[in-house]
């Protein structure tokens, strides 16, 4: 990594988005220390919680470098189709033109503002992201998820969760850094939206994952804000 690379932020913080990735390498090698070099199996494994299939439209919010879109886009296959959209125009021009898969594809927005149809996916994913939506925005990506799924379609919400030896080293600094992260903030936050069967996995790999499912025969929503006040 050069001298340049190194002064590079690794995220840039935006009042309406919340902090947007502005250096993918330095973003890189914190993902590969946190998770000890095993971030590649915890894709897999968020992939194979979503329970994306052959043949689906898969959604990834956030997806920074696009790496769970690929695991995605090999669960869904060739007949399927994976989405990554992020607020950061680095992470989108820089996915676009390494990855060429023909099933893939890439997209700019914002969580609280998707710019996509309504039911238009089949999975929808947010990993290590919610924390970074400013808080006045968070019901509103919510909403969005609930938006954007078909009736049937799933949702998996993750974030860190060390283990506990991790949390006392952090903690000997600055109290419980992640207390905030923990995604099980959410849940009573989906049930709002309307989502059912929510839950919990406490994955090997340092991060709690949150799966939900909007159920068959919901009708699609006038907007974003009516659906969490009329299903709150």
């Amino acid at each position: 990594m050069s001298g340049n690379q190194l002064l590079t932020p690794m995220f840039v913080d935006n009042s309406d988005t919340g902090l947007v990735i502005a250096g993918l390498r330095r973003y890189n090698v914190f993902t590969a220390v946190f998770f000890l070099g095993r971030h590649r199996r915890l894709l897999t494994e968020l992939a194979a919680i979503s329970r994306a299939a052959p043949g689906e439209r898969a959604l990834d919010i956030g997806c920074g470098p696009g790496k769970l879109v690929r695991a995605l886009g090999a669960a869904v296959g060739g007949s399927g189709v994976a989405v990554g959209v992020d607020p950061s125009e680095t992470a989108i021009t820089d996915n676009r033109r390494r990855d060429r898969a023909a099933n893939h594809r890439y997209e700019r927005g914002p969580a609280q503002e998707l710019p996509f149809a309504d039911a238009e996916f089949d999975v929808v994913t947010c990993t290590f992201v919610m924390h970074h939506v400013p808080e006045q925005h968070r019901d509103a990506a919510l909403a969005e998820m609930w938006r954007v799924l078909r009736p049937g379609g799933r949702v998996l919400l993750a974030d860190a969760a060390p283990a506990p030896w991790m949390r006392r080293v952090f903690a000997r600094r600055s109290g419980d850094p992640f207390a905030e992260v923990d995604i099980r903030r959410y849940a009573e936050q989906l049930r709002a939206v309307g989502f059912t069967d929510l839950d919990y996995t406490d994955s090997r790999y340092q991060t709690g994952i949150l799966t939900a499912v909007k159920p068959e025969g919901s009708a699609p929503p006038d907007g974003s804000a009516d659906v969490v006040g009329g299903l709150g």
